[in-house]
């Protein structure tokens, strides 16, 4: 009887350990993801690409940023906002293979590390006409549209940092040639 018991306590032990540590995993990937939109927060966002920098890979390191969001948040509301978020997230989701690192670092800026050197800028066109194309119901007739920022990893940095530095510059060149465009680093121009 007591090796029964006994074998009783410790199949209870052991579905407790389990349970505890699958419920421990799910609250550490709920930290790491941002809940609005489900892609990943700064933080995982800024581990991840450090993590992959450190293997000495080949990067594509993308900034994004949604054209005139503070007009959408003021003219249909901050529901409608986070609605096109949420949209941004699946598209860069879908857009992008599962083995890029897709992370939203603050407001309406998303940073994508393509695990490759070779941008194909066909698929930044495509990218920026679905976007182009994307309908949300709140926003009527509003067209909405993005400018990418893209530096490259080792040539334009080793660290996030680094390359978030140069494909912001990139970022800030696009904005003076318009809405729905984009520009590649350009170590000249930093």
């Amino acid at each position: 009887m007591a090796t029964f018991l006994g074998l009783i306590v410790l199949s209870l032990m052991m579905y407790l350990a389990h349970s505890s540590s699958r419920e421990n995993k799910y609250l550490i990937h709920l930290s790491e993801i941002d809940p609005l939109i489900s892609v990943f927060n700064k933080e995982t966002t800024q581990k991840l690409i450090d993590q992959k920098l450190n293997n000495k890979e080949h990067c594509c390191f993308l900034i994004l940023d949604v054209d005139a969001f503070k007009s959408v948040n003021d003219n249909y509301g901050h529901a409608a906002g986070d609605k096109v978020l949420e949209n941004l997230g699946l598209l860069f989701k879908n857009h992008f293979r599962q083995s890029d690192i897709v992370g939203r670092i603050g407001g309406d800026e998303f940073i994508i590390l393509i695990q490759d050197e070779n941008i194909d800028e066909c698929r930044i066109q495509s990218l920026l006409q679905k976007i182009n194309e994307l309908k949300i119901e709140e926003l009527k007739d509003f067209k909405l549209s993005i400018r990418i920022g893209i530096a490259f990893a080792p040539k334009d940095g080793t660290t996030f940092m680094e390359l978030y530095r140069h494909a912001d510059q990139a970022l800030y060149q696009t904005k003076r040639t318009g809405k729905n465009n984009y520009k590649i680093c350009k170590n000249d121009e930093i």
